[in-house]
C-alpha cells in the first residue's frame, strides 16, 4: 500500500511538468524530420521520394569546377620517306653543307641526266634531217632551240629523307616516271595540234613570207617536241609516240627562201651604206636581194639616225647611229617583222665616227635580219 502511494505521485508530478512545459519553438523542424523519415521509407519501398524542404533558406551551390585531366605528351608523328622503287622512279643524289644546298644539287643531278641525253639525241635527230636536206642553215638555227628548251627545270620532283654523309649533307631528288610521262605525252599531244593548225596556215597563205612565217614557228615546236620524247625515252617510254618528219617541212622553207625576193630601202644619211651591208649579209646567206621594187616579196624599209656624243676626250668624237628597219609584205603592204638596234663609233672627226658607228650597226642588225627569215 506504501508502495502503490510513492508510484502515484512520482506519476503526478510527471504529468503536471508536461502540462506545464512550454510548446515548440519551430513546428517546421517537426515537419522536416517527418518528411526527412518519409523519405527514407520510401526508399526502402524502392519509390520516387518526396522532396525534402530544409529549414532554412540556404544559398545554391555552384557546381564544382571539373579538374584538369592530365595527359602523357605524346611522340611527334614520324612520316617516313616515300619508297623510290627504281621501278617507279628515277633517282638522284645532291650533297651539300647545308640540307637546302643538298636538296637544290639532288635537283640539279637529276635534270643533269635528262639534259645531257637531250643534248645528244635531239642534236643527232637534227644533223641527220638537215644533212638530207642540206641545211646549215636549219642546222644553226635548231641548234639554238636545243639549248633553249632543254635547259629547264624538271616539274613534279619528289625530295625524300636528308641524311648526313661524312660531314655533308645528303639527300635524294625522284622523278615519278608514270607521272612524268602523262605529262609529257600531254604535252606533245599539244605540240602536234599546234604544227598541224600552223601547217593548214602557211598553207593557206597567199604571200610568200606569210607561209614562211608558220613554217619557221613549226621548227620551233618540232625541237619542243624533240625534247619531250627524248625525256621520255630516259624513263623508258618513248616507243609509245612516233617520231614526226620534218624533211617536208624543211623542203618547204628551203624552197620559198631560194624564190623570195627582197627589196631594201634605207633613208636617212648613210642609209645607202646600211643597205649595201644588209643586201651584202642577206645575200651571203642564200637570200635573193635587188631592186625588183613591185616585183618583191619582201620590202625592208626604215631609216638610219646619226646623233654626236659628247665626251671629254679632246683628241676623238663619238657618234651613236641607230637603224630601224620594217619587214613588209609586198602583195598586202602589211608589215610582219621589224628590227632595231644603236651603236656607239669613234674618229678622229665627226664623219668617220659616223661611219664606223654606222657600220656596227649595219652589221648587227642584218645578223637580226637573217636569224628572222632563218
Amino acid at each position: 500500500m506504501k508502495n502503490r502511494f510513492i508510484i502515484l505521485c512520482i506519476l503526478t508530478i510527471f504529468i503536471s511538468a508536461c502540462i506545464s512545459a512550454p510548446p515548440a519553438k519551430n513546428s517546421r523542424s517537426v515537419k522536416s524530420q517527418h518528411d526527412r523519415a518519409q523519405s527514407a521509407f520510401d526508399e526502402l519501398e524502392d519509390r520516387p521520394s518526396s522532396p525534402v524542404t530544409s529549414e532554412k533558406p540556404s544559398r545554391v551551390a555552384s557546381p564544382p569546377e571539373p579538374e584538369p585531366v592530365l595527359t602523357k605528351p605524346t611522340a611527334p608523328i614520324q612520316v617516313s620517306a616515300p619508297d623510290f622503287s627504281s621501278s617507279r622512279y628515277l633517282t638522284a643524289k645532291g650533297y651539300g653543307q647545308s640540307k637546302p644546298e643538298s636538296i637544290r644539287q639532288a635537283k640539279a643531278e637529276l635534270s643533269n641526266i635528262f639534259e645531257a641525253r637531250i643534248s645528244s639525241d635531239v642534236t643527232s635527230r637534227v644533223q641527220q634531217i638537215t644533212d638530207s636536206v642540206k641545211g646549215d642553215s636549219f642546222n644553226k638555227s635548231l641548234q639554238s632551240q636545243i639549248r633553249v628548251v632543254s635547259d629547264i627545270q624538271l616539274e613534279g620532283v619528289q625530295i625524300g629523307d636528308t641524311e648526313r654523309d661524312n660531314g655533308e649533307y645528303m639527300t635524294l631528288a625522284a622523278l615519278d616516271k608514270y607521272n612524268a610521262r602523262d605529262k609529257w605525252m600531254g604535252d606533245i599531244g599539244k605540240v602536234d595540234t599546234q604544227i598541224d593548225v600552223l601547217l593548214s596556215k602557211s598553207n593557206s597563205a597567199k604571200s610568200k613570207i606569210l607561209k614562211l612565217l608558220p613554217l619557221k614557228k613549226i621548227l620551233e615546236l618540232w625541237v619542243q617536241r624533240e625534247v619531250a620524247l627524248s625525256r621520255l625515252r630516259v624513263i623508258g617510254f618513248a616507243s609509245e609516240i612516233e617520231q614526226k618528219d620534218l624533211k617536208s617541212i624543211l623542203m618547204k622553207i628551203s624552197e620559198i627562201k631560194s624564190s623570195m625576193l627582197i627589196d631594201i630601202d634605207v633613208s636617212g644619211k648613210q642609209g645607202t651604206a646600211v643597205r649595201d651591208t644588209v643586201a651584202e649579209i642577206l645575200t651571203d646567206n642564200g637570200f635573193k636581194v635587188g631592186d625588183f621594187e613591185s616585183k618583191s616579196d619582201v620590202l625592208i624599209s626604215g631609216s638610219v639616225k646619226i646623233d654626236a656624243v659628247r665626251n671629254n676626250n679632246p683628241r676623238f668624237k663619238f657618234s651613236r647611229a641607230t637603224v630601224s628597219l620594217n619587214v613588209i609584205d609586198t602583195p598586202s603592204k602589211n608589215q610582219v617583222g621589224q628590227v632595231s638596234e644603236n651603236e656607239r663609233g669613234a674618229g678622229l672627226n665627226d664623219d668617220e665616227a659616223a661611219h664606223n658607228a654606222v657600220k656596227k650597226v649595219s652589221e648587227k642588225v642584218s645578223d637580226k635580219l637573217v636569224e628572222y627569215f632563218n
